[in-house]
């Protein structure tokens, strides 16, 4: 791997981006279209592609394990040329990669009639992409619904559909009811984050999504103007800030502009929070259904929630065929900072750049084929989007798309009447979420291997594209200046930054068998025995989870699926154990191909008086502990020996392979540390081997995040 100096060398000087800067490019130019395919044989590669550009010079790639935190510095490799694409031949089956792709171009803009020359402006497009070889299924933890007090009862029927849905899907659903809010009340703001608070803290910080359905009470933040209107600077609407249970919002200093919008004002200890920015990253993904002062719908406000909740289960039902593609509206153009490259960007990773065509909101999404990706930008209002259309246009209009992005002024802030954005998801018959791409740039492409569209908000909010000299994650547009690189940030991790709809929603719905039987069995003396039946339908492998019974959390025992029926399992605890499995399906879409994963069985054993193995006598005593068990990044090894020998210890993985090993010569009598670092390690259970004097004994340890 290489480090692209000459990134390093512009990023010190790195200047914010001015919209007059980028005029000379269209949004297109700006994105780099990935798609992915996967091979196995001779041996595993992922190959990327992506769109022609006649004015191409270099083609730069990174690439990180989905699951880690930042980019390294160092490129991974580049194509020099037009390529338009290139292989990865180190891949790995059943990790998921992340990539990122600059294109670094050169384009004529005009010509200068005194120096006789053309002027030539420079600039790197950029592209993102997840992908991988049966790469493991997007987790499923635990959905926090909460409910406005006052719709529990009129839509108790479809509350009751959604829980069952997102069980099917492997969610555990905690459902709370949540006080009504019509106006601004920082104590039920306060009642909401304490219900989150204690919903995070009563486990092991396990919700994957906050579904707030109904009023419940919309948190005001910061002193912001993101769409760049002073008489739209002040607090927002910040939704986010729930998901950032571990972050501190204060009301003590910020004092916005007067001649604003009463909504948006505000000033100290006025029940609007004083940051602009998250206080920390978010954790946990938040979406709205909040139909609430939307008159220019026919239907009410309750009607709109039972609506959109039959619209939820019929996708998630897979009876909608939809289109992988996506159409793009910009009325925007080169203006700013080409907000329509974020859909160029991101829908071609879920069907190729093919799928995805300049058109007319809504001429081209009026049905009957139903788009998985719609989006549309242009000059706004509270309820509209300049050449997009109107809120009275999507009370109105058929919208076939499933996920929209909008973008113009005002409607970013949706906490209005007959706003855009919930206007968007109150449409009938598809759409299912929203959000306001453009300040900041939004990014979806982890959802073309099986994520939700939570996930990418979340990833979207806690996004920074400059860190100190370096690149964040995700960059959106970098054009060169004066020898510099001038990247937008307008909006960066702003508290705005919100969804509107489910955040539990993927792209793919196919549903995933159950398995039908699974038996339990314990096996002298430390053994349990699984085995099931294959069900009917679309699964190639399977997840086993363990936990003791009464415990929340499940430890995975499995960290990758796997293709047999039974399983059997080692362990040292008493009393009752609650095993799950669950099937998986093999998924392919334009970038990779993944695990998807359905509902658990569930079986319980009780053991009794069950030990970790331990090997015969005959050589100095050894007594092996490790601490904390289970470990999550490092953990402790004792040795307590009787008499001086040496010890062999191995860590084996439940496939066999030895992970890590040590070998401790000619120890003293006595007690000995060795330190183990997991924190690379898959979560799932390991045997830890030690051997002495010819003498094996087995200690088993899990690791878990």
């Amino acid at each position: 791997m290489r480090l692209l100096t000459p990134f390093l060398v512009a990023l010190a000087a790195c200047v914010v981006l001015a919209p007059s800067q980028l005029s000379a490019q269209a949004p297109k130019d700006m994105a780099v279209m990935l798609s992915a395919t996967v091979a196995t044989q001779p041996k595993p590669q992922i190959t990327l592609r992506w769109n022609r550009d006649g004015n191409q010079q270099f083609v730069y790639i990174w690439r990180k394990t989905k699951e880690g935190a930042v980019f390294p510095p160092e490129i991974l490799d580049s194509v020099t040329g037009t390529g338009t694409q290139w292989t990865d031949q180190t891949a790995s089956v059943g990790v998921a990669y992340e990539y990122r792709v600059f294109r670094y171009s050169s384009k004529q803009i005009g010509y200068d009639s005194v120096a006789k020359q053309p002027i030539i402006r420079f600039f790197y497009s950029t592209g993102y992409i997840t992908s991988g070889i049966a790469a493991p299924p997007a987790k499923r933890e635990r959905v926090l619904l909460l409910v406005d007090s006052t719709m529990q009862g009129p839509l108790k029927a479809s509350l009751d559909i959604l829980t069952l849905d997102l069980e099917s899907e492997g969610w555990e659903v905690t459902m709370r009811s949540a006080p009504r809010a019509e106006t601004l009340d920082s104590s039920k703001v306060r009642r909401v984050r304490d219900i989150i608070k204690e919903e995070w803290n009563i486990g092991p910080r396990d919700l994957g999504g906050i579904i707030l359905i109904g009023r419940v009470p919309v948190p005001y933040s910061g002193n912001i103007a993101p769409d760049g209107h002073p008489d739209h600077q002040g607090a927002w609407p910040a939704d986010g800030t729930y998901g950032d249970p571990e972050g501190t919002y204060t009301d003590n200093i910020t004092t916005s502009p007067t001649n604003v919008r009463p909504a948006n004002r505000n000033s100290p200890k006025d029940g609007k929070h004083d940051q602009s920015q998250f206080s920390t990253d978010v954790d946990i993904p938040v979406g709205r259904i909040d139909f609430f002062d939307m008159p220019v719908f026919a239907k009410s406000e309750t009607e709109l929630l039972r609506q959109y909740l039959a619209k939820n289960h019929a996708y998630r039902s897979n009876t909608w065929n939809v289109a992988i593609g996506g159409v793009i509206d910009d009325n925007f153009g080169t203006y700013g900072e080409l907000f329509a490259s974020s859909a160029w960007r991101s829908f071609s990773v879920f069907g190729g750049d093919t799928t995805v065509k300049a058109g007319d909101f809504f001429t081209d999404l009026a049905g009957p084929t139903t788009m998985l990706l719609g989006y549309g930008c242009g000059g706004g209002t509270d309820v509209s989007a300049g050449g997009v259309g109107t809120s009275t246009d999507l009370a109105t209009k058929p919208v076939n798309a499933v996920f929209t992005m909008l973008f113009g002024s005002y409607f970013g802030d949706y906490n209005t009447q007959n706003n855009f954005l919930r206007a968007s998801i109150a449409s009938s018959p598809k759409t299912l979420a929203c959000g306001w791409s453009g300040r900041p740039h939004w990014y979806l492409h982890h959802m073309a291997l099986g994520e939700t569209i939570g996930y990418s908000t979340r990833i979207s909010q806690n996004n920074r594209p400059i860190v100190g000299n370096q690149f964040g994650n995700y960059v959106p547009n970098i054009v060169i200046v004066n020898g510099a690189l001038s990247i937008s940030t307008i909006g960066d991790r702003g508290v705005h930054i919100a969804l509107m709809g489910d955040p539990t929603l993927r792209a793919f719905t196919k549903p995933v068998a159950v398995v039908g039987t699974l038996s339990a069995q314990t096996e002298y003396p430390n053994k349990v025995l699984l085995s099931w039946a294959k069900p009917t339908g679309d699964v190639q492998a399977y997840l086993v989870y363990r936990r003791k019974a009464g415990v929340r959390r499940w430890t995975p025992l499995t960290p990758s699926p796997i293709t047999t029926t039974s399983y059997q399992d080692s362990l040292s605890n008493e009393g009752a154990i609650e095993y799950m499995v669950r099937c998986c399906a093999l998924r392919s879409s334009a970038s990779g191909t993944f695990y998807d994963m359905g509902k658990g069985r569930i079986a319980t054993v009780i053991t009794t008086g069950v030990e970790d193995l331990v090997g015969t006598a005959g050589g100095p005593a050894v007594t092996i502990g490790v601490w904390p068990n289970p470990a999550t990044t490092d953990a402790n090894i004792s040795i307590t020996l009787s008499a001086t020998t040496s010890v062999y210890l191995q860590l084996v993985n439940l496939t066999g392979s030895i992970v890590w090993e040590h070998a401790a010569q000619s120890l003293s009598a006595g007690e000995h540390h060795v330190a183990l670092d997991v924190s690379a390690l898959p979560i799932g259970r390991y045997m830890l081997r030690s051997t002495a004097d010819g003498v094996t004994s087995v200690k088993m340890i899990t690791v878990m995040r």
